[in-house]
């Protein structure tokens, strides 16, 4: 928050400094574009996932030759078993966001994703609409009921978490900072959770993939988004043989970003 008061202060200083110093019309000018600035950082610190003006964000790890799987809004009793055996069958390891509501409801799920070497990260607890916009109260209520949802299922604590739709606000990093969370963005998304086409998916991932790159699917169906993902199942196979092909091997985020992500305390 303290950012967020720092550019309140300096466009209000700003704004009284061209009303006070300057002539109108040209007075008016000057702090109508002092604002309009000062409401354009603050915007793109909310709305650009990658941004880290209000919590530091990762979302690639430059000259690695590999990139890392992360799917969200899970888990889902009809998909995220699929997605999981398509993993297994072609040996990648992936990081899963999971929504704490969904957990609680499928420990038993987010057990085999832990079970079978996979990351899990938090998504928040409810994927609410509304969670970006909230202040540090609710904030840390979503974020910590998903941590607990996550540790009663495999006995660990995530080191990362996505906001739902990636959105920020200036409230977020003082509650990640205390939670000893890091945000992650992506650097490409599949657009799967609107999309029904497995092959427009699998060709923006693999075209649009670069080195360290974090890259988005979704194995939770619903939450602001379509109620199938069928396109994604048709789509990770033909992903994961044209990355490979481009010579990109697969991490987990911990393995990504190693200093980020030490250890997943028990």
């Amino acid at each position: 928050m303290a950012k967020a008061f720092a550019i309140k202060v300096l466009a209000a200083c700003g704004v009284f400094a061209a009303l006070w110093f300057l002539a109108s019309p040209w007075s008016w000018l000057t702090a109508g574009l002092i604002l309009l600035a000062a409401l354009g950082l603050i915007a793109w610190g909310v709305f650009d996932v990658n941004s880290s003006l209000w919590a530091r964000t990762l979302h690639r790890a430059p000259g690695v030759l590999a990139v890392a799987l992360t799917f969200d809004d899970g888990p889902d009793a009809h998909f995220t078993p699929k997605v999981l055996e398509i993993l297994a069958r072609e040996k990648v390891s992936a990081t899963f966001f999971v929504v704490g509501q969904r957990a609680l409801a499928h420990p038993d799920l987010v057990r085999e994703i832990d079970r079978q070497g996979h990351l899990v990260g938090n998504h928040s607890f409810t994927h609410a609409w509304n969670i970006n916009f909230s202040l540090h109260s609710n904030l840390t209520r979503e974020i910590t009921r998903c941590n607990a949802a996550i540790e009663a299922a495999i006995g660990k604590r995530p080191c990362f978490y996505r906001a739902p739709h990636g959105f920020k606000n200036p409230a977020l990093g003082d509650v990640l900072e205390r939670l000893g969370l890091v945000c992650v963005g992506w650097q490409v998304r599949g657009f799967d959770a609107v999309s029904s086409n497995a092959n427009t998916i699998a060709r923006r991932l693999v075209l649009k993939a670069g080195p360290g790159d974090v890259l988005l699917l979704h194995d939770g169906a619903g939450l602001q988004g379509t109620n199938d993902r069928s396109a994604t199942l048709e789509a990770l196979p033909m992903i994961i043989d044209g990355l490979r092909a481009r010579g990109f091997a697969f991490k987990r985020l911990d393995e990504l970003f190693p200093a980020a992500a030490p250890h997943m305390d028990a």
